[in-house]
């Protein structure tokens, strides 16, 4: 512990911020089918929480569609991606019932890795049923 008047120069911690505009992931990701997405990893090493904003709309008769979003970390020694699975982002859902009306919500979390990306997939999402998906990130230290 540094005291007032030590010779020890005390260094201020550095802060690190994000540029202004968020990061997108997904625009408008069309999920009318079971297939998985994955959006591009970012960079965020030197950052150690992160800001996520999900925009979704459903489209079509609100029954057992579901919509999985995974948040995603590479570990920088072994080049694996893992699936982040803090708090509310071990079962990020959401059901059509809930997203007729669109819904605008936003989570932070601890970055864990040097790059992040995001996962989504339709559960029994099939016909004319689909959502609409947007994703951003922000980063800060």
């Amino acid at each position: 512990m540094t005291l007032k008047g030590d010779q020890t120069p005390t260094v201020q911690e550095e802060v690190l911020y994000r540029p202004k505009n968020q990061i997108a992931l997904f625009e408008e990701e069309l999920i009318d089918d079971t297939v998985v997405r994955t959006s591009q990893g970012v960079a965020c090493a030197p950052f150690r929480k992160f800001g996520i904003y999900v925009h979704v709309d459903f489209d079509g008769t609100a029954g057992d569609d579901l919509l999985h979003i995974e948040v995603e970390f590479l570990d920088r020694w072994t080049e694996q991606w893992y699936t982040y699975k803090q708090g509310l982002f071990a079962a990020l859902f959401y059901e059509d019932g809930d997203t007729v009306n669109g819904i605008w919500e936003c989570f932070q979390g601890d970055v864990l890795g040097r790059a992040m990306r995001v996962k989504l997939q339709g559960a029994t999402v099939a016909g004319d049923d689909h959502f609409h998906v947007s994703i951003a990130v922000d980063f800060w230290s």
